[in-house]
């Protein structure tokens, strides 16, 4: 298996590095992941940056690609979106555009990897075991895309990480801003017809500045607004018979069938990112 994921330095310090090593520690050389790096001190380089270890770029099984130079497309979308977004809303602002880097991975990992069956995950993603292989068989071979769709979520319970625990911190009624897909983990199948119809869809949706008339403008909101487009696909939302209440802190990924192997640290980046102005 193939999994995609994106990042910067203050990624890499804060999660990625975590995701890498318990992908080393955890996975064989049957699974490949690929880190699409971009460093904003010199976004053209044609060398590892210094804060990528050079023991990790000697791994067979782990990639570095910059999403700089892998094509001209985000410098493209940054330069077209970038004073057309203005705030109103913590999913609706100049930020947006770091949200079009994981789309646009997915995108550069059908062309590096043709017709294959891949995974895009967020760097603060974490291993826990070794994937078996057979899992891909039910959740995702026989459909375009798997996903963890939130939208039959009636309540939302909130969570926090309070003394090394992530535990539950409130609950309300879930509107619009809270049901949206966690796009942390999203598995497609470019092996059958109609995969890459999906995946340039939701790529246009910022390459033609479709996303400017979305009253949210994340890539959570164009995935959505894709599946919603191609309804004829074959999808599997791995949530679906889950419940309407969410799990604590909508950790999503863990109540799903890859949370065996898998975990999502939700509230360790976003929040510290924010802070230093990076999303």
């Amino acid at each position: 298996m193939i999994f995609v994921t994106t990042g910067t330095k203050a990624i890499f310090e804060l999660t990625g590095r975590r995701l890498i090593e318990s992908f080393l520690e955890t996975n064989s050389k049957g699974n490949h992941l690929v880190f699409f790096f971009e460093d904003l001190e010199d976004p053209k380089r044609d060398t590892l940056p210094q804060w990528i270890p050079i023991e990790l770029f000697e791994k067979d099984n782990l990639h570095f690609v910059n999403i700089m130079t892998h094509s001209d497309l985000v410098e493209r979308v940054d330069t077209f979106l970038e004073h057309r977004i203005e705030y109103t809303d913590e999913y609706s602002s100049p930020r947006s555009l770091k949200w079009f880097r994981p789309v646009a991975a997915i995108k550069f990992a059908t062309e590096l990897f043709p017709k294959r069956i891949f995974c895009s995950i967020d760097a603060d993603c974490e291993f826990t075991g070794e994937i078996d292989k057979d899992i891909y068989l039910e959740i995702l071979e026989p459909y375009n895309v798997c996903y963890l769709g939130r939208k039959h979520f009636k309540i939302m319970q909130h969570g926090d990480w309070r003394n090394g625990e992530y535990v539950k911190t409130g609950e309300k009624y879930a509107t619009d801003k809270d049901t949206h897909t966690e796009t942390g983990f999203i598995g497609f199948n470019c092996a059958i017809d109609g995969t890459q119809e999906f995946i340039d869809k939701n790529l246009d949706y910022w390459t033609s500045g479709d996303i400017l008339e979305m009253k949210y403008k994340t890539d959570c909101h164009t995935f959505d607004a894709t599946v919603e487009s191609l309804n004829e696909l074959a999808y599997n939302n791995m949530l679906e018979s889950y419940g309407t209440t969410s799990p604590i802190g909508s950790k999503v990924l863990e109540v799903s069938p890859m949370g065996k192997w898998m975990t999502h640290n939700k509230g360790t980046l976003g929040p510290q990112l924010y802070q230093r102005n990076e999303i």
